[in-house]
């Protein structure tokens, strides 16, 4: 029945302590992001209104600055000698109206046409200039009053400004012309950076003009640049609301916006805040939280750890223990020492068992399993082993709740070395002192004999003992005369003192005992030094072999070049990326003077490398950096080259170091995009200003155009699209082709055919013919259609273009190939410039200044395509004109291709 009991499974208690404790930290942390999410509203709304009221007081301010230059400038002009042709009075005017206003730049007249007659400060290139185009003179025609364009550069001083603009009229109400001052917008921005210097780096103030540009920030350099898409809000303030908005800025990081207009000028104020700033109050309290959380789980896991340890995991200890040992054998000391030992329930159950065991197992085995233990604890040489051993023996013995074995130090103070049935802090933190008179261990020592303490009993019984639920303890010395003593302590949970027979048992068990543990100390004295010195030996020779594989493997296997030398020059280290750049065998460099790497530098240099003018900053400890083309055949290599000090730990230089990294790949790529955007452009604004030309004069409604002029014109779009198109394709084409990412849809088809139709798709100017020169017994080849379209329909545009007035197209079978060529009777190409004509963006010299349009593309298409069918392409050229020839290989099949138009 006790068995049936104690093996019928039942609930276990973590499922609803748990659960209960997880529904408190969600309600805690719920609550704890809930106030996060309220008060960093509340600190946005703040923030906002905050920016929005400086941005308000700044455009206000700008405001007014911007009035009393327009006062100024309209009394200006109603000085009578602007009504007059006397040029040195108005000079003589603007020259003093200039001096007694800082923020002006420059004040110039304009006459009636729009020439510019007088300036302050005055240039005679300038003088005499027509701004009759101008907006600011447009409008002021128009105007009857003071008016503000949007910033420009002063092409007098550079400066940039806001121009300010008045008409003159004379007496009778007759335009005389306009009076303008230019106001700089550095003073404009001057109140930015004194509120942006006090605020530091997490505020930035910038002021709009109608068109989105910059007219006043604390950067000077951003003046004029269009910054709209940059601002969220802006867009809105210049349509004359203010707005508040959150966004991300250039630097990648969260700003708040507040945007203000200005007046009637139709300018805006934005004022940008950090976030982080903004809400640093929310981001540490956000970090509490988290912490909060990490304790919480922290806390609940310790619960379920503890729980599970001292409840839970002792009493299934117990069930299944009682379920399958045997009731004739002793529980293990280790269940013993762990759960015995407590002063709760758990550990009444666990020493009521116990006790039973014992009761059942008696004394009838004390003598054999005093021989038994006594054999196991000498057949070991490790003083800790042997600790142990004596602990489990003691514990087969006598009738004791937990022990411990301890030991003296160098300095003598007793410590624990091994210990069962102790709280494992307190056993570790125990030293007795030699001479305590109090402590049993130091009493049993001094005296050579056993010492028993009983609670109550004894006053001097430990309170680290007592508080741990012992009541009774027995101290047995271990002597030996050779390594000295150690301490056996036995404890028992209730005040029974230890009998006669238990304690001459006992001291049987130590006097076998002491033979073992004298072994096995001397033992690890002597092999614990040994082992301490082969294992510092064998360590510090594998860091260091595996320091000097590892730095070895890396520097040799590195791509760039590496020269490490000595402070006299000689070079100790030379990897394999420095003889591959500048042709030398990298074993010979060794011993070398690290001139001699320079001498081969500029050996191969194009162009004299500026080293010994950049050696002399050497002195003061800065990095050395210069970039040589080198030129090895016709080869051409472009390498950055980086000196360095190679300093000790100490920081004393011990040498210099030569990096040499090869960067042709990366200079060619910026090449590549320069030569690309200008390209690009250039052939894009010709087709662009056409369409656009003819579109506008379709689209008058004053002009009735004939038929056949609308249909030239419509023509004429048709044809710069068709023009826009094509380019567009060939920049496709190349994209794919540098990115790898050509594929061909093969199919077979036969050549001829294919000639035929390119032919019939281009039209040939008047007066030009195209010869075909076509074998109908060739063979047909598996190729894409499209591309080798592409190519054929590139050299026949090219040949009619360039060529004279016949244009010949052949076709023959050569072995395994197919021969295409297509001849003209042009110029021809120079000889040295033949092999430069199928590369990218390359245009012969002849061929661009007779026909300046083109981007370079055709020809370096056609060699992609052709090469990336397995064929080859070339150009031969004299005289009498120009050959382009390409090969493709030819379908092996034993049947004909039906091939469909």
């Amino acid at each position: 029945m006790l068995r049936s009991n104690l093996g019928a499974p039942g609930r276990s208690l973590l499922g609803p302590i748990l659960g209960t404790y997880l529904v408190f930290v969600l309600v805690v942390l719920g609550a704890g992001l809930g106030v996060t999410a309220y008060v960093r509203g509340r600190l946005q709304e703040q923030v906002q209104a905050s920016d929005l009221a400086l941005a308000q007081a700044i455009a206000l301010e700008l405001d007014n600055k911007l009035q009393h230059a327009q006062d100024a400038l309209v009394d200006l002009a109603q000085l009578d000698d602007l009504r007059g042709d006397d040029e040195l009075a108005m000079a003589s005017i603007f020259r003093a109206f200039k001096a007694a206003r800082q923020d002006v730049d420059s004040v110039y007249w304009l006459n009636a046409d729009g020439l510019l007659r007088v300036s302050i400060p005055s240039s005679a290139r300038t003088v005499g200039t027509d701004y009759s185009g101008e907006r600011i003179f447009q409008r002021a025609r128009q105007a009857g009053g003071p008016l503000v364009e949007a910033g420009v550069v002063d092409l007098i001083t550079f400066n940039p400004v806001a121009v300010l603009g008045h008409p003159v009229y004379s007496d009778g109400g007759q335009f005389l012309g306009v009076v303008a001052a230019n106001l700089l917008l550095d003073e404009l921005s001057a109140p930015l950076r004194t509120i942006v210097g006090e605020q530091g780096s997490s505020m930035d103030i910038q002021v709009l003009d109608a068109e989105g540009r910059l007219i006043a920030s604390p950067d000077r350099a951003r003046l004029l640049q269009q910054r709209l898409p940059d601002l969220p809000g802006a867009e809105v303030a210049l349509a004359g609301r203010p707005a508040t908005r959150l966004g991300v800025g250039r630097d990648g990081r969260s700003w708040l916006f507040s945007a203000e207009p200005v007046g009637g000028v139709g300018w805006a104020v934005v004022v940008q805040r950090h976030t982080s700033d903004a809400f640093a109050v929310v981001a540490d309290f956000s970090r509490w939280l988290t912490a909060l959380a990490i304790l919480f789980a922290g806390g609940g896991v310790l619960f379920w750890l503890l729980l599970s340890a001292r409840v839970i995991r002792p009493i299934q200890m117990i069930a299944r223990h009682n379920r399958s040992l045997p009731m004739d054998q002793p529980l293990p000391p280790a269940l013993i020492a762990q759960i015995a030992r407590r002063p709760d329930e758990v550990g009444d159950l666990a020493r009521s068992l116990d006790g039973l065991r014992h009761t059942v197992a008696g004394r009838i085995a004390e003598l054999q399993t005093l021989l038994a233990t006594s054999t196991a604890v000498v057949g070991t040489l490790d003083p800790t082993a042997v600790a142990r051993q004596i602990i489990s023996a003691v514990g087969q013995l006598v009738n004791v709740q937990a022990s411990s074995v301890i030991v003296p130090n160098d300095q003598g103070v007793l410590r624990v070395l091994v210990s069962e049935g102790h709280a494992g802090h307190a056993r570790r933190a125990l030293t007795i002192t030699p001479d305590n008179p109090q402590s049993p261990s130091a009493m049993a020592l001094r005296e050579g004999r056993p010492v028993q303490m009983i609670a109550g009993e004894s006053p001097h019984f430990p309170q680290t003992s007592y508080h741990e639920g012992f009541r009774a303890l027995l101290a047995i010395p271990i002597i030996s005369a050779h390594v000295g003593g150690v301490v056996l302590l036995v404890y028992r949970t209730r005040p029974e003192p230890f009998g006669t027979d238990e304690i001459d048992l006992l001291l049987a068990f130590a006097n076998h005992a002491t033979l073992a543990w004298e072994h096995a100390v001397l033992y690890e004295r002597s092999d614990e030094r040994l082992r301490e010195i082969a294992r510092e030996n064998a360590r510090l020779y594998q860091e260091a072999a595996q320091e000097r594989r590892l730095l070895s493997a890396i520097m040799a296997s590195m791509d760039d070049g590496l020269v490490l030398a000595r402070d006299d020059g000689a070079v100790l280290y030379a990897n394999r990326g420095v003889g591959a750049m500048l042709d030398l065998a990298d074993g010979d460099l060794v011993g070398q003077p690290i001139a001699a790497i320079h001498a081969a530098i500029e050996r191969l240099a194009a162009s004299q490398p500026p080293r010994r003018v950049d050696e002399r900053r050497a002195d003061d400890g800065r990095t050395l950096a210069w970039a040589v083309e080198l030129r090895r055949g016709d080869q051409a290599l472009w390498v950055q080259l980086r000196e360095f000090d190679v300093g000790a730990p100490s920081g004393q230089p011990i040498g210099r170091g030569l990096l040499l990294r090869d960067v042709t790949h990366e200079r060619a790529l910026d090449q590549f995009k320069t030569t690309l955007l200008g390209a690009v452009s250039h052939e894009l604004r010709t087709p662009l200003a056409a369409i656009k030309g003819h579109a506008s004069t379709l689209l008058q409604t004053d002009v009735r155009w004939s038929e056949a002029d609308q249909r030239h014109f419509l023509g004429t779009i048709n044809a710069e699209a068709d023009r826009m198109a094509a380019l567009m394709r060939n920049l496709l084409d190349m994209a794919r082709l540098e990115a790898g990412l050509l594929a061909l849809d093969r199919s077979p088809w036969l050549i001829d055919g294919l000639i035929r139709r390119a032919v019939a798709g281009v039209v040939a100017p008047a007066g030009r013919t195209i010869e075909l020169d076509l074998p109908d017994d060739l063979p047909p080849a598996m190729i894409d259609q499209q591309r080798i379209d592409v190519v054929l329909r590139n050299l026949l545009a090219n040949g009619l273009l360039y060529g004279g007035d016949r244009l010949r197209v052949r076709a023959r079978a050569e072995g395994d190939s197919l021969l295409v060529q297509v001849s003209d009777d042009g110029a021809g190409i120079p000889p040295d410039e033949l092999p430069h004509i199928f590369e990218r963006f390359y245009r012969a010299q002849t061929t661009s200044q007779r026909h300046p349009g083109g981007t370079g593309l055709g020809l370096a298409i056609c060699k992609a395509f052709v090469e990336a069918h397995g064929g080859q392409i070339w150009a031969e050229s004299d005289g009498a004109g120009t050959t382009f020839s390409f090969t493709l290989p030819v379908l092996i099949a034993d049947c004909r291709l039906q091939i469909a138009d």
